[in-house]
């Protein structure tokens, strides 16, 4: 019951992680400030896909799902490749701290001085206490993660419902320190690169745009893993199911999005609205609008099709689309985020998806396909000691 990825996919996610270090190695040398925005994108999107996958599989558990039992080992795993995303963003922290760059302002002392707004948020945008949090976060993240993915490993020989009541005990401890430490992550690491901004609906937005990517990347593997002759138990019926999961995201992150930009609007907020006021400056009003109809217009229509969400190769085309877009989503929240920098507004005329996003997303792709799937041949491909899986097994939709 393990499964194993043929070598050949393996040269093609390496080749991936090498066009990402390339694009990645170029931008420093070409554009060292957008580089270091690149690599702090590169680092929360692979942080949100792993987070929130972990998330769909404790929600699984937490209601009692029956369906999704024969593909729940794919989400389980889905945080082996944490590690990156700490790297990453650790990074740019403690060169932000070492001020080889500017990302951080609130790391400069010099632009501190003369800023009052900063001077009152030194309690908690400070290095130590940013360090301090993102070490908390990671580690109890990772601790989670652990006891999860080896609960429900042991399950596979106890075959018992006592460990399946540890795995819902467990999944309703990490849903709720999920719900407050990404809160908290989003606003240490995306917002806080313009602390004179601030909006409450920001760190839910994160959370959307991440679902929706979550989602596609847990329907991408899927089909990988059954092209390759993986998860056979699996059939329209579980896909027909995540479908609708991913046409319910394009609907949730349309909805958040529009109750943020109506909720500054309604409020008209300088501290809120002047940020929002940038993205829709000279060329990136362009890439906002287009962003839009990307995020929500193109995938909500295409999945309206029944067709669409039963047949595996379809599905997993229109999959591969939406985790592109929701990279670039990030992409527009980390560097609109800069925009609000000293020299921010001069780049509202710089189209922000170029070569060096492009190869940044290919890159984390790659790295996260490798690590998911070294973990995920370390055990069985679907929990089959799960008291449910005979169910999951035949499961068939009445509607």
């Amino acid at each position: 019951m393990k499964f194993v990825l043929p070598d050949k996919n393996y040269k093609i996610l390496w080749g991936m992680v090498g066009v990402g270090v390339i694009s990645l190695a170029a931008g420093f040398v070409i554009s060292t400030d957008r580089a270091w925005l690149a690599l702090l994108s590169t680092g929360y999107f692979i942080l949100c896909i792993s987070l929130i996958g972990l998330l769909f599989a404790a929600i699984q558990f937490i209601a009692g799902a029956k369906w999704s039992v024969v593909l729940r080992r794919i989400p389980e795993n889905f945080i082996a490749p944490l590690g990156v995303a700490i790297l990453l963003i650790a990074i740019v922290g403690i060169a932000g701290a070492l001020h080889l760059n500017h990302v951080y302002e609130w790391m400069d002392p010099k632009i501190v001085a003369h800023d009052e707004i900063l001077q009152q948020k030194k309690g908690y945008l400070n290095v130590p206490f940013f360090i301090a949090r993102l070490v908390f976060y990671f580690g109890i993240w990772f601790l989670f993660g652990h006891l999860i993915r080896k609960t429900s490993a042991a399950q596979d020989n106890a075959k018992d419902a006592a460990t399946k009541l540890k795995l819902v005990k467990l999944s309703a401890g990490y849903t709720l320190f999920f719900a407050y430490s990404f809160m908290l992550a989003s606003i240490d690491f995306v917002m806080s690169l313009q602390p004179h901004w601030f909006t409450t609906m920001f760190p839910v937005y994160c959370f959307a745009n991440g679902w929706f990517g979550t989602l596609a990347a847990i329907i991408i593997i899927l089909v990988i893993v059954q092209n390759n002759g993986g998860l056979k138990d699996v059939n329209e019926e579980h896909m027909h199911d995540l479908g609708k999961w991913q046409f319910m995201s394009t609907v949730f992150w349309a909805y958040i999005g529009f109750s943020m930009h109506m909720l500054t609007w309604y409020a008209n907020m300088p501290e809120e609205t002047y940020l929002l006021e940038l993205r829709l400056q000279g060329i990136w009003k362009i890439f906002t609008v287009t962003l839009w109809i990307l995020h929500f217009l193109i995938p909500f229509f295409i999945l309206l099709s029944r067709d669409v969400k039963r047949t595996p190769k379809r599905l997993a085309k229109v999959a591969w689309y939406i985790l592109f877009v929701s990279f670039v989503d990030i992409i527009w929240v980390v560097y609109g985020s800069a925009l609000g920098h000293a020299n921010g507004p001069s780049k509202v005329n710089t189209f922000p998806v170029g070569p060096l996003e492009i190869g940044a997303f290919l890159g984390a792709v790659g790295i996260f396909g490798i690590l998911f799937f070294k973990a995920f041949a370390k055990g069985n491909e679907a929990p089959t000691g799960d008291i449910d899986y005979e169910t999951s097994r035949h499961f068939h939709q009445t509607f």
